[in-house]
């Protein structure tokens, strides 16, 4: 009897393949007998390499960021035997959602994401389509998931910005706009009120607390943060630029307290830090009518 084969399609920013790749891992331990493998090939075509469409940031890097991160790249030949091997991201999925589905293809429904489905849990050959955005499938992977997604060595900046965030009574703000001015079904969420509000909670104890700041739109906080401050230091982390963005990502899982953005970035940095006593999330995570479990249920919701 032939081996199976599961495979998950990776697409989006760094946040997003850590989720994709996450589901994967989850795939795993339930099938492990089977053998799970991993799409990258929509980050290599010329179309993408043109435009930029699936591309965001810096592209397919979570190997390059995890040393942990050892799953199979699957093969064009791998591909063919279960799904339709379209080399482009929006043909392929546009194939996906309206062409006769094949019994070997699972595509995450529209309506349910970030809300887990054990239907994904199926016997035999398998693709899979989607992001997987539900903190009920990761909460029991908790220690595996700290193991694979361990930070490379940081560079002299982010040893000394680890030691400031550890040293001080540290609150991360996580502020994401750039690529977000367009895109509607994130856009307008966390608002400067909801900044606001967040930091009002977390500096509601009265100690003397020294806010990071880690943004694409650093120029953005250094003009409207201070305002809502409440007179506490701030930190604008403007150190990492490029292959070195992760580690705004990282940094931010040595923070006592986090308020983030809706973004699967600031997520992971939630996620992953054992520190925190207190983690801020925007109560509506995007612009759309679903299920969303997305947010731990321990972190407290901001209006």
């Amino acid at each position: 009897m032939s081996q199976s084969m599961k495979i998950v399609n990776m697409a989006g920013g760094l946040g997003n393949q850590m989720f994709q790749y996450a589901f994967a891992m989850m795939l795993q331990q339930h099938f492990p007998d089977d053998k799970v493998m991993v799409d990258t090939h929509h980050y290599n075509t010329l179309f993408f390499k043109k435009f930029g469409s699936v591309n965001l940031h810096n592209g397919y890097e979570l190997n390059l960021v995890f040393s942990n991160a050892t799953l199979p790249v699957a093969t064009k030949s791998d591909l063919r035997k279960v799904t339709r091997y379209i080399p482009n991201y929006v043909l392929s999925r546009v194939a996906r959602r309206f062409l006769p589905r094949l019994s070997t293809e699972y595509v995450e429904p529209l309506s349910e994401n970030f809300t887990r489905n054990d239907d994904v849990l199926r016997p035999g050959d398998c693709y899979y389509e989607g992001y997987w955005q539900s903190h009920s499938y990761y909460t029991g992977m908790k220690p595996l998931l700290h193991q694979l997604f361990t930070p490379p060595r940081p560079n002299a900046y982010n040893a000394e910005m680890t030691a400031l965030i550890e040293q001080s009574d540290s609150i991360g703000l996580h502020v994401r706009r750039g690529d977000y001015k367009n895109a509607p079904e994130f856009n307008g969420i966390c608002t400067p009120g909801y900044y606001k509000k967040a930091i009002d909670k977390a500096t509601k104890d009265g100690r003397v607390h020294t806010l990071f700041v880690f943004s694409n739109d650093i120029a953005w906080c250094r003009e409207n943060i201070p305002q809502m401050a409440n007179s506490q230091d701030i930190v604008f982390v403007d150190g990492n630029k490029g292959s070195d963005s992760c580690w705004d990502m990282f940094l931010m899982t040595h923070c006592r307290q986090l308020v983030i953005a809706n973004s699967t970035f600031s997520w992971w940095g939630a996620f992953l830090n054992q520190r925190a006593e207190h983690i801020y999330a925007p109560a509506t995570w995007l612009w759309r009518k679903c299920d969303i479990d997305i947010l731990a249920p321990e972190w407290e919701r901001v209006e």
